[in-house]
């Protein structure tokens, strides 16, 4: 994926049909039945249910679900077209890639593969559907599913992770609510209603890119959530990139269900909670190597050789790394010393 894509994802807005991918191991089936049991028939979304448990669990998940609603419900054993209003479930022993619109079984040959599987899929998710994806974390034990909900919300997606108090098993719900990335903890019977009403939230609201272009109640609005995340949070952002700002504002604004800025402005005021939860998104980093490929394409082509040029074998260099937050950028400059004399 180019590294234009990725910053894409921080200002694009969806398009097309969402696609919800849910994540869940011990006790997931009764919670999968109650999710779909109230997800409505025309909800004009993709369902794809990745249940981590052995194959004697899970193999006839499609049919059990199928009792529960009249969405089709069936299980991919081979490359098909994803849908809206259908539910995709994964094979046994397999985990499911999902690119340009169609979805497919892959054979687990790897650890990773067989131990976080709804990890794996939420990444991919992710990174092939953007502001598309919403990731649903349900009952069951371990960890599995937390860093790949840190992917969809980082493209611009969104978070929902059933009560841990209402889960049979409730490591993965409190794992994921660990993250502090999670955009709602509901009842699992409540989820599907607070998904549909997000995805009709969905590009109700716009602001502005241009100050000028902007009403000023809206100017004003802005000077208030501003002026709460520095009193609040201590963070100033008046410098960060405009684009990003605005459309991670509209994202919660979408999540919160509400009609405008002013609305959020006020909402923001009223719940300190939710000056926590904008930070958390404006602050997400995208995780990628090379992401910006021309100053490290200067640095290795103008820069690097400058350094090493004279350089003898007992000579010593020292590079100091700042702001490496997930530490990528750390890791990066072993690769190119590896490629200098």
């Amino acid at each position: 994926m180019g590294s234009n894509k990725f910053y894409d994802f921080l200002t694009e807005k969806p398009h097309d049909f969402l696609i919800v991918g849910l994540g869940a191991s011990a006790g997931g089936v009764q919670a999968l039945r109650e999710f779909f049991a109230h997800v409505p028939e025309d909800s004009r979304m993709a369902y794809v249910v990745i249940l981590h448990l052995s194959p004697d669990h899970d193999s006839q998940l499609a049919e059990v679900l199928q009792a529960v609603t009249t969405i089709p419900v069936a299980q991919v054993r081979e490359k098909v077209e994803i849908k809206p209003d259908h539910i995709y479930v994964v094979p046994p022993n397999q985990h499911l890639i999902i690119e340009e619109g169609f979805i497919a079984p892959s054979v687990n040959l790897h650890l990773e593969e067989r131990r976080a599987p709804v990890d794996i899929f939420f990444r991919n998710l992710a990174d092939s559907h953007g502001p598309r994806a919403v990731s649903v974390i349900l009952s069951g034990t371990g960890a599995n599913g937390s860093m790949g909900l840190k992917r969809v919300k980082e493209r611009g997606g969104a978070a929902y992770v059933q009560n841990p108090r209402e889960a049979e098993f409730n490591e993965m719900p409190r794992n994921a609510i660990a993250t502090e990335l999670i955009d709602d903890v509901l009842p699992v019977a409540e989820i599907p209603a607070r998904i549909v009403a997000y995805r009709d939230s969905l590009g109700t609201v716009e602001i502005a890119l241009v100050a000028e272009q902007r009403p000023e109640q809206h100017q004003q609005a802005l000077r208030e959530i501003f002026a709460q995340l520095r009193l609040r949070t201590g963070h100033d952002f008046s410098n960060y990139k405009r684009a990003t700002l605005l459309r991670r504002i509209e994202r919660r604004i979408n999540v919160r269900d509400l009609p405008d800025l002013p609305s959020y402005a006020a909402f923001l005021q009223q719940n300190i909670e939710e000056s926590q939860a904008l930070l958390k998104d404006l602050l997400i980093s995208v995780t990628n190597f090379f992401r910006d490929k021309k100053p490290f394409a200067a640095l290795e082509q103008d820069i690097l050789p400058v350094i090493f040029q004279d350089k003898r074998s007992e000579d010593e260099i020292r590079i100091w790394v700042a702001g490496c937050a997930t530490g990528k950028k750390l890791i990066r400059w072993p690769c190119w010393w590896r490629k200098e004399p």
